[in-house]
């Protein structure tokens, strides 16, 4: 797998955004992506306010967004099954696994899945 490219899950990109100093050193430089998860994620959060809004916009607008796909989709699935991961972390990883790259991720359920994709989880 190649470590200059990452699949960033949603807490990592808001620890980012939010200024986190320690993350934003170990992810510049990287090329990063994203699942169509995280973008969903990202622009859902109900207490939204227009300027985080458009803060995550200018980043998405930055980083490519995967799709789902029928490999995608037939690996999450596969994925939920053997370790019951959540659908949309399961869909996250499978992406990751679907690109080749490295998850990061600051959510210990990917733990689950660890011996199944390359992970890098963050710790604050």
């Amino acid at each position: 797998m190649d470590g200059d490219r990452l699949l960033v899950d949603t807490n990592i990109i808001l620890y980012a955004l939010k200024g986190d100093k320690a993350l934003t050193e170990m992810i510049d430089g990287r090329d990063l992506y994203i699942s169509f998860i995280t973008r969903i994620e990202l622009l859902s959060f109900p207490k939204i306010d227009r300027e985080g809004i458009a803060l995550i916009e200018r980043f998405l607008e930055q980083v490519p967004v995967i799709e789902s796909n029928p490999v995608i989709n037939a690996d999450a699935i596969l994925l939920r099954r053997k370790s019951g991961l959540e659908i949309p972390d399961s869909i996250i990883a499978a992406s990751a696994r679907f690109l080749g790259v490295r998850l990061m991720t600051a959510d210990k359920d990917f733990k689950k899945v660890d011996t199944e994709i390359d992970l890098l989880l963050y710790q604050k």
